[in-house]
């Protein structure tokens, strides 16, 4: 049986060897390693990987603008995102941008690692269990919510999506209340440290 072929991106190398250990044993091989995401984009011009384990917090290029590269010029690759960020929100992010699989590092191991890329290359699509949650915010919520962190006006928003500034005043109060949050820098502290600034713009079709 042919073995998976993997590259690593993440600009901890420590955390590129731990890997590297926990693949030892099994049906894959790591082809490459890369510390950014600019470093992966010029090895996928040489190199032939099945699976990319991406990491989302990197320099020159993180892991978010490296998913997007690799969908757009090498859509037959598949990502598994390891990410110290685990919100369900930021999961369900990048499974609906095509990820086939999202593993929080603090969870880790040999066994679900190995365990995510059989069952991607399977054609399926894996999540551990118990990392996503109920849904804490609405469809319209989770439009909105990038827009804030483009630092868009409530009119700037209302005209983004298509309901009313006032709409758009009711459930930015909302999302800073799902999140604990009484007032904008309380939100934005809460979100970085969720990953959530990773979140892409959703689009939304006007009625």
């Amino acid at each position: 049986m042919e073995k998976i072929k993997v590259i690593i991106t993440d600009d901890k190398a420590g955390y590129r060897n731990l890997i590297s250990e926990m693949l030892n044993l099994s049906e894959a091989t790591v082809i490459a390693e890369a510390e950014n995401g600019k470093q992966l984009f010029k090895l996928l011009h040489s190199k032939q990987p099945d699976v990319i384990l991406l990491d989302l917090e990197m320099p020159v290029m993180d892991g978010n603008k490296a998913f997007d590269l690799v969908n757009k010029h090498f859509p037959d690759v598949k990502v598994i995102i390891l990410s110290f960020y685990s919100d369900p929100l930021l999961i369900e992010y990048y499974l609906k941008c095509g990820a086939k699989g999202y593993i929080p590092k603090d969870i880790l191991n040999s066994e679900l690692l190995i365990g995510a890329l059989n069952e991607i290359q399977n054609g399926g699509v894996y999540v551990p269990q118990n990392s996503t949650q109920k849904e804490i915010y609405t469809t319209r919520q989770k439009e909105i919510i990038p827009l804030i962190f483009e630092s868009l006006t409530n009119k700037e928003i209302a005209d983004e999506i298509y309901i009313t500034e006032r709409a758009v005043e009711k459930q930015r109060k909302k999302i800073y209340e799902r999140s604990g949050a009484t007032k904008a820098m309380d939100f934005y502290k809460y979100a970085f440290s969720h990953g959530l600034q990773f979140l892409g713009r959703v689009k939304s079709a006007k009625n």
